[in-house]
Order: structure tokens, then C-alpha cells, then sequence
């Protein structure tokens, strides 16, 4: 099978992560730490007051909340709320967090890869965040193992490694009305419009082999049932798992909060091993 990985590529990935037509799709070099300042970059200056929100839920999302202190103000960068107190396992109260209203972006760790803290459409609280704030996911973990809510998210970003494709390129994925904001100062392999107008949509030479094998997973996942088949085998394997550690006696256990557990990175110890 013949796929461009110019446009063949990001069409099979549209139609096995139903991307609307308002989101562009990018391919970028790196995993998605690379996108971290990325995303202060392109996005900061969405609105007046260059602030932007923060939820810090375990290791990936206090990374990103770091690299962002080396770009954003101090008194511009709110952490919405620290769950490290948990050790990432609860959510603190959402009617304690901090939110800014002027804020340009609201950044969110969407599956903690190593704490096993995943969000969902039914147990984030959505209604605190304002609507003209836009909202960031990373993905890397959990992207193409269910249905994305695209009203939700205005920036979806991930390593495509995980679950899309092997190690070399990130996936960005950006609702087209915010494009062109960038800061002067962005990167250059970090401003997502110079991508965009560039010929073939790649401003220097991209991992070929990475994005073309990505782009066959993508076509292969397409032709075996789509986003609903991954949307069932993550349900019903984790299901199977999580059945197993909780019948267990207490001899094995899993310390995150049920409403939050992970459909794909599951933790869990022996008792009396921490």
C-alpha cells in the first residue's frame, strides 16, 4: 500500500481519530516533551494577558509545568491544582482550584503514563474550566484507545510511540482559528503555522520512516474496526486486570482513585512492598 505521509498519512490518522475538519494535523520531530514549550509558545498570546492554567496530576504533567516556568512569568502561570499530596492518586476538590478566566490556555495531562491517572469525558469536572479559555491535551499515552470529545479540546498533542507508531515524531493536533498567534521569540521548529505554510507542511527534512509507519498503523487500525474497536479492547482488557487486583485479597493493590484509573497504564503493588 502507497501513503504519502504528507497528506495520506494525517487522512488516515483523521479518520481513525474522527478529526473534524476544524483541527489541522502536524507531524513534528521528537516526543512530546518537545511540544511543551510548543505549546506556550503558539498559544500564550490567545489572549491580552499572556496567562496560561496548569493542572498538575502526575510525572508527565509536572515535567510540562516546568518547562513552562522557564517561559511564562511567574505571576502569569497558574497551577490550577498539585495532586502530588495523593502521590497522584486523588483529584483534589475541583472547587478548589485555581482558575484564571484571562487566561489563554488550560493545560491538562489528559493519562498519566506512570502514576496510572487517567481522565475521561465523565469524571473531569469540564463545567470549571471557562469557555473561551482554550483547552490542551497531551494524549501520549491513552490517544487512539477512545473517542475524543474534538468540542472539548482545541490542542490535542502526542508522541505517536505509545499507541500510533514507533519512536521519532510527535502528533499535534490544532483547531485551525488558532494558528498564527505565535509569540516573535517561538522556536522555529516550534512555530506550528511556518510548518503549516511550508511546502509539504514540514519546514526541514521529517522522520520519514517514523511518520510512513505511523501513517500504516493508522490505515491497519482503520480497517479493523476504527476508534470504536480500541475503545472496547481497552475497556474489556483493563477491565480483566483491574478484576484481578481487587479480588485479590489485598494482596495486590492499586492506590488510585477508582473514578480515575487508567484503562492502559495500571499500577499496582503487593502489600507491604511500597
Amino acid at each position: 500500500m502507497f501513503i504519502d505521509i504528507s497528506e495520506g498519512g494525517k487522512d488516515e490518522l483523521r479518520k481513525f481519530l474522527e478529526v473534524p475538519e476544524t483541527h489541522t494535523i502536524m507531524f513534528n520531530q521528537g516526543g512530546a516533551t518537545s511540544i511543551y514549550t510548543a505549546v506556550v509558545k503558539n498559544l500564550i498570546g490567545l489572549r491580552p494577558a499572556k496567562k496560561a492554567m496548569y493542572l498538575t496530576t502526575g510525572l508527565w504533567s509536572e515535567q510540562c509545568v516546568t518547562e513552562a516556568r522557564k517561559h511564562i512569568p511567574a505571576e502569569n502561570l497558574i497551577e490550577v491544582s498539585n495532586t502530588k499530596g495523593s502521590n497522584y492518586t486523588k483529584l483534589t476538590d475541583p472547587d478548589t482550584w485555581k482558575i484564571d478566566p484571562s487566561a489563554s490556555y488550560f493545560h491538562m495531562c489528559v493519562n498519566e503514563t506512570v502514576h496510572g491517572f487517567e481522565f475521561t469525558e465523565e469524571n473531569f469536572p469540564w463545567s470549571k474550566i471557562p469557555k473561551d479559555v482554550a483547552i490542551v491535551g497531551d494524549m501520549s499515552s491513552n490517544i487512539g484507545t477512545f473517542k475524543i470529545n474534538w468540542d472539548r479540546f482545541d490542542v490535542v498533542y502526542a508522541g505517536v510511540q505509545k499507541n500510533l507508531g514507533p519512536t521519532g515524531a510527535s502528533v499535534v493536533i490544532c483547531r485551525k482559528d488558532l494558528m498564527g498567534k505565535a509569540e516573535t521569540d517561538v522556536p522555529i521548529l516550534n512555530d506550528w503555522l511556518k510548518f503549516e505554510k511550508s511546502p509539504g507542511t514540514y519546514y526541514n527534512t521529517p522522520p520519514v520512516w517514523c511518520i510512513f509507519l505511523t501513517a500504516l498503523n493508522a490505515s491497519y487500525m482503520n480497517q479493523i474496526g476504527g476508534i470504536e474497536y480500541y475503545d472496547r479492547m481497552a475497556e474489556a482488557k483493563s477491565r480483566m486486570v483491574y478484576d484481578l487486583l481487587d479480588k485479590s485479597n489485598g494482596y495486590y493493590v492499586n492506590r488510585t482513585d477508582k473514578k480515575f484509573r487508567s484503562r492502559m497504564n495500571i499500577n499496582f503493588r503487593i502489600e507491604g512492598n511500597r
